[in-house]
């Protein structure tokens, strides 16, 4: 059973008492609510099979800024750009944090999403 308000959950609270965890449920309930009906019709309306595709979302709370692994500006002033130095990747133009020399080598199976 799905419990959206746990009494128990003492962790990370907005200033009205919901914590983040929660809110993140409730958004995500409403929004496949919305979506769910009308991503199954569309595909019962098409007739055919699609691959299935995954997605990871790596949602660091207190980790590395953005900023500092995937958005670096090298060329800006030092306070703007940051301690970390770009790498290159084997995906020509794309660079990424010095900290991630393995995921250079592999940036070929991921995607960096830089708008929301």
């Amino acid at each position: 059973m799905l419990t959206i308000f746990d009494p128990q959950d003492r962790s990370s609270r907005f200033c009205d008492g919901v914590s983040r965890r929660n809110f993140l449920k409730i958004g995500a309930l409403g929004a496949a609510g919305l979506t769910l009906p009308q991503l199954f019709q569309a595909d019962a309306a098409a007739g055919q099979r699609t691959s299935k595709k995954s997605v990871i979302l790596v949602y660091l709370v207190g980790g590395p800024p953005h900023q500092d692994m995937f958005d670096l500006k090298p060329d800006a002033p030092a306070e703007i750009a940051g301690p970390m130095r770009p790498i290159s990747t084997n995906v020509p133009g794309i660079q990424i944090g010095e900290l991630f020399p393995r995921m250079a080598s592999m940036m070929d199976k991921f995607a960096i999403i830089r708008s929301l």
